[in-house]
């Protein structure tokens, strides 16, 4: 049996504990503030300790909750250490320090990748966005292929002033710019490009006559996992009805919409802003989804029609259990222990 992964924090304090009192995801889950199945394989897998004799080191809170000041005073004490160095960045966008080796974050730019960015399944409170738990589906089954390929989408849109500005702005324009860190991380472009992005995408597919669409636009309304009642249903029922899901990215660059459309074996048309996915070096992504970069939407139709042909029916529907096992692999419980085991080989022994 193989033993604990140790990692130390060595003790420095967290930052913004009143929002956050139990630390990253990973000291979080080792708390038991997590669901009950990350929890445990947490608990199971990892020891925290403070003090120097560890496989690794752990910043306890999320890199960009620190002041600059602090991060490189704290950076002074960890490179003394000769030890791998990992922090959790989720869902802010901010470059690795220099001084920490790996950085675990949902989104990243390609463009802008540089060695130790670990890009992590999104997830909230669970286990992932399993649907499938949420729904209560014990005995799932894949859908018939349709004589037309049927897209889903239902959720925001964004606010009116982004939607008229984007009006007027070239499309060729938007269409770049969302894809652009300088300029999609800037919070007034962000409501201009980004969230009109998905409009842009489901007008493309809406004028095209080989292709079924469901799309129930929500204003500015998200439709995150926290929203209950008759939105959220709307938006399970929605997935559920269409074999294929529209995956555009919001205020970061990743899509919740991409892991649960995945916990359905639906199969994600990812609008690729310059995005990468997490396990690029292991999973030959083409092969499962439909992907199209934003500065070639105007190729989406033809795309997807091209992929919806070259599936018989039964590889259809084999199509969409690998989807499913994809996920259950991308579920925290599974990624981190199989991430950070790679991360410390060599140095725990393993």
């Amino acid at each position: 049996m193989k033993r604990k992964l140790k990692l130390t924090t060595l003790g420095f304090e967290l930052a913004q504990a009143d929002k956050f009192p139990n630390g990253c995801p990973l000291l979080k889950a080792w708390r038991g503030a997590y669901s009950p199945e990350f929890n445990q394989v947490v608990q199971e897998t990892f020891e925290i300790v403070e003090d120097e004799k560890a496989d690794g080191f752990l910043l306890p809170s999320n890199v960009s909750f620190y002041s600059p000041e602090r991060l490189n005073e704290i950076g002074v004490m960890v490179s003394q250490l000769k030890l791998p160095s990992i922090g959790f960045d989720i869902s802010h966008e901010r470059r690795k320090p220099g001084w920490l080796d790996y950085i675990i974050r949902f989104s990243w730019y390609r463009l802008l990748q540089e060695p130790g960015v670990i890009i992590s399944p999104a997830f909230l409170r669970g286990n992932g966005f399993d649907l499938m738990a949420e729904l209560g589906i014990g005995d799932w089954q894949p859908m018939p292929k349709e004589p037309l390929p049927s897209v889903s989408f239902c959720g925001r849109e964004g606010g009116t002033l982004g939607l008229t500005i984007w009006k007027i702005i070239p499309r060729n324009l938007t269409r770049q710019m969302a894809a652009n860190f300088f300029c999609a991380t800037t919070r007034g472009i962000r409501m201009t490009c980004c969230y009109p992005l998905r409009v842009d995408a489901m007008q493309v597919l809406a004028r095209d006559s080989r292709i079924k669409t469901d799309f129930i636009g929500r204003g500015t309304a998200g439709l995150q996992p926290s929203v209950q009642g008759d939105r959220r249903h709307q938006f399970l029922d929605n997935l559920q009805r269409n074999a294929y899901a529209l995956c555009v990215r919001g205020a970061d660059n990743y899509s919740w919409r991409f892991y649960e459309a995945l916990s359905l074996g639906k199969i994600p048309i990812l609008i690729d802003t310059d995005c990468i996915l997490p396990l690029e070096d292991e999973i030959s992504w083409d092969q499962f989804i439909v992907r199209v970069p934003s500065t070639h939407l105007q190729e989406l139709p033809e795309r997807l029609w091209e992929w919806h042909s070259r599936f018989s029916p039964s590889e259809f529907c084999e199509l969409q259990r690998q989807l499913r096992s994809l996920f259950e692999r991308l579920t925290p419980s599974r990624f981190y222990p199989e991430v950070f085991g790679k991360i410390l080989k060599g140095y725990a022994g393993i």
